[in-house]
């Protein structure tokens, strides 16, 4: 969610409207577009929620509708790690001004808004990858 060059691809995506595809956890990557990824992942951390809106600021994915391993996936995987998150991904993309659509623990989700495709979570691989492949045959 911090790494530039990541930042940089997917602005190059997001600006030329090609497909992009994430699942999982994998959407808290559209942090990394932001202008200071790392001072909002930080205001994240601090619950400074007045930072990090103002952080996010410009977000070239604000206002999209996506989805993403869900808080209450979160809790009932949490027995299988190790400390506590120091935040939930779906509540940084919500604040940083995505609409983050979470359906029940383990349930298909998969959201298209533009060039974005996104999965809530492994038991919506397939549906993903269907709608994932349509996205890129409709883009050649």
């Amino acid at each position: 969610m911090t790494n530039e060059e990541v930042g940089k691809i997917l602005v190059d995506f997001h600006e030329t409207g090609r497909p992009t595809g994430m699942i999982c956890h994998g959407p808290i990557a559209l942090i990394s577009t932001m202008k200071d990824p790392k001072a909002f992942e930080s205001a994240m951390i601090k619950g400074d929620f007045a930072e990090a809106a103002e952080l996010s600021e410009g977000w070239p994915y604000a206002g999209y509708r996506l989805t993403v391993f869900s808080s209450s996936e979160e809790l009932l995987a949490k027995p299988q790690f190790n400390g506590e998150a120091k935040y939930y991904v779906s509540d940084a993309l919500s604040q940083a001004g995505a609409h983050v659509d979470r359906l029940g623990q383990g349930a298909v989700n998969v959201i298209e808004d533009r060039e974005l495709v996104t999965g809530q979570q492994p038991f919506s691989a397939e549906a993903f990858t269907k709608a994932f492949l349509a996205k890129l045959k409709e883009a050649s």
